[in-house]
């Protein structure tokens, strides 16, 4: 009698074995392909009345990385994010960081159920990092193939779904989602929710309409013929179309030039010269195309950009450099910045638009458009409020800013190091920026750091040997490291050398390059400045000296001379010992960490308090 009672318990306890064996195989890492270390991946967002603007925010991204997808007329979003095989805790895996503040009472499991559907990879110690006002990383799932016709993309099952509904909104099949999914044993019945899939969808494919029963092959044809049909109609309707409208342009251009010839040839020089113009410029992008070329900047017409301005009126003027003038603008009810250039300047020009074509990042400064007239080149960018970053470091107080925070650089640093890392490392072509400076770090309304002005970018291939000797000295004195002064050698360790001297720009207020006090017609680096502290007996002492006097003091000496270390790395004389930039993100995120729970120790009584300061 006692052995029947037992068996319903035992019964119940197999059971909740089986369904803790089946969660853990519920979330796993994509396993790296040692041929393929990084990719562009999406991140199937499940929708809880997030606007887009809110998603891009979670997902530290632009918005224009960000579609719209329908799941049974709910709006849910696919993120296009940069995915790099890394380890995470021991795991190796594909993953992307999202950077996400910790708010009051949240913990790791609700947020990444919450805000990334359930696609973040815990790690051992987030609940020592997971605590009010940090920001942390979300380590999301990812995945990259060798098939360059397929994006990985990470999905979490939901109540209800099945394999073939999947399939069938991500344009992928059944075969091939078993196939990536080696823990589904073959069987696409079972699936359970919160589960977490890696979805191979196809680049510009649209899922396919369900097969037509077998017994109905004459409809079948009959509906064949009624497409053909249909189509060959409206291609004879277009053609007639357009050949009416090329006739009347034509009747109609043939009697302006017979009332008026000067200004027809005029017109037509004009129209000629523009033409040339954006015909050159979208040769130049197409012949180097890279993922997320569909984002395409929008062409203006010279008059649109010369209403948004108010005919480039001088007190629209926001900036001026050897590549051009900025002024504001307003285009619809849009803030612009648009960069006028020289038409000689064209190579300058169509560096900075192939580039910003491609990239597509929340540190970088988008392009929304360009246009060309007689004379100039013009670019639109989006506008970033608060100025360069030089503009608060140097005599804030005299531009109408306030001193930056040690919290505000530390989280400027670590921005601009993520805006450079994602075109060294994260898209399809690698670029050297070879302007990095204070003056092209550019800060929003929270003081978020953006890398603007790539006029000046190179393009390096991936490969061993990555030296690319440019035909003339370019950049800014005071940043140019020794080999890009003497050999004209570029690499990507060129922009390390450059935010080193960047990194030192926010720990000591000065500029880089400043007169010197004991001989005034000489000019003084702030490189040597660094160099000299590290070689004083009392490397911490000469450093807390040096720390700029804005700060009053208010700063956490052991957090300042770990970025004052990795400064001093950044601007090693010789390259090969300079790290990557994506070698000292983590280093910097660390700082950050640290510093704001410095910070957050004073309780509000510092004199230079972060104040606007604001995570994403």
């Amino acid at each position: 009698m006692a052995s029947y009672t037992l068996l319903p318990l035992l019964l119940i306890l197999l059971m909740e074995v089986v369904a803790s064996a089946s969660n853990e195989t519920g979330i796993h890492p994509f396993v790296c392909n040692e041929d393929v270390k990084k990719c562009n991946a999406s991140l199937y967002h499940i929708n809880k009345g997030l606007q887009m603007k809110q998603v891009a925010f979670l997902y530290s991204v632009n918005s224009t990385q960000i579609s719209p997808i329908l799941r049974e007329n709910i709006q849910d979003y696919l993120v296009t994010v940069p995915c790099s095989c890394k380890t995470v805790n021991g795991t190796r895996g594909y993953f992307y960081d999202a950077s996400y503040k910790v708010l009051k009472d949240d913990t790791f499991l609700n947020v990444s159920k919450q805000n990334y559907s359930g696609q973040a990879w815990e790690v051992e110690d987030e609940e020592d990092i997971f605590k009010t006002g940090n920001e942390v990383p979300m380590h999301l799932l990812c995945g990259c193939v060798e098939n360059d016709s397929q994006v990985v993309v990470t999905y979490t099952v939901q109540n209800q779904d099945t394999l073939s509904g999947i399939a069938s909104r991500l344009s992928s099949t059944i075969s091939a989602i078993l196939s990536m999914n080696g823990f589904l044993n073959g069987d696409p019945s079972f699936i359970q929710e919160d589960w977490v899939l890696y979805i191979p969808k196809e680049m510009d494919g649209i899922p396919a309409p369900p097969p037509l029963p077998s017994s109905d092959t004459a409809s079948r044809k009959r509906q064949n013929w009624t497409i053909i049909i249909g189509i060959l109609s409206a291609t004879t309707l277009l053609l007639m179309t357009t050949l009416i409208i090329i006739f009347l342009r034509r009747k109609g251009s043939h009697q302006n030039s017979s009332k008026d010839p000067k200004t027809v040839s005029t017109s037509m020089s004009t129209t000629r010269s523009r033409g040339l113009s954006l015909h050159i410029l979208n040769m130049e992008i197409k012949e180097d195309g890279t993922a997320l070329e569909s984002d395409k900047p929008v062409i203006y017409t010279a008059e649109e950009i010369e209403e948004a301005t108010n005919n480039f009126d001088e007190t629209r003027k926001i900036g001026a450099g050897g590549y051009g003038s900025v002024y504001f603008g307003v285009m619809g009810e849009q803030e612009v910045a648009i960069k006028k250039m020289k038409s000689n300047k064209s190579r300058e020009f169509f560096a900075e638009v192939k580039v910003l074509c491609k990239v597509h990042h929340i540190n970088v400064v988008e392009l929304l458009g360009y246009a060309s007239g007689d004379d100039h080149l013009y670019l639109v960018y989006e506008y970033i409020r608060n100025g360069s970053l030089s503009d608060h470091l140097h005599d804030p107080l005299l531009k109408g800013y306030q001193p930056l925070s040690w919290v505000a650089r530390t989280q400027i640093a670590l921005d601009a190091a993520k805006g450079i890392e994602y075109i060294h490392d994260h898209t399809k072509k690698r670029y050297v920026h070879r302007d990095i400076k204070s003056t092209n770090i550019l800060l929003d309304e929270g003081l978020r750091a953006k890398v603007a002005d790539f006029g000046l970018a190179k393009l390096v291939e991936r490969t061993s040997d990555e030296d690319l000797i440019a035909t003339r000295l370019v950049g800014t004195p005071g940043y140019l490291p020794p080999e890009s002064v003497k050999e004209l050698q570029v690499t990507t360790k060129t922009d390390v050398f450059a935010f080193g001297v960047v990194l030192a720009e926010l720990i000591t207020g000065q500029r880089a390059l400043v007169r010197d006090n004991w001989e005034p017609n000489k000019m003084r680096s702030l490189i040597t400045v660094v160099y000299k502290i590290f070689e004083d007996e009392d490397p911490e002492s000469a450093l807390e000296s040096a720390v700029d006097r804005n700060l009053r003091g208010s700063f956490p000496m052991d957090d300042v001379y770990k970025m004052a270390e990795i400064a001093e790395w950044c601007l090693s004389e010789d390259p090969i010992n300079r790290p990557e930039i994506r070698d000292i993100l983590p280093m910097l995120s660390n700082i950050m960490t640290s510093s704001v729970e410095w910070e957050a120790s004073l309780g509000g009584n510092s004199p230079v308090f972060s104040g606007i300061y604001n995570g994403r």
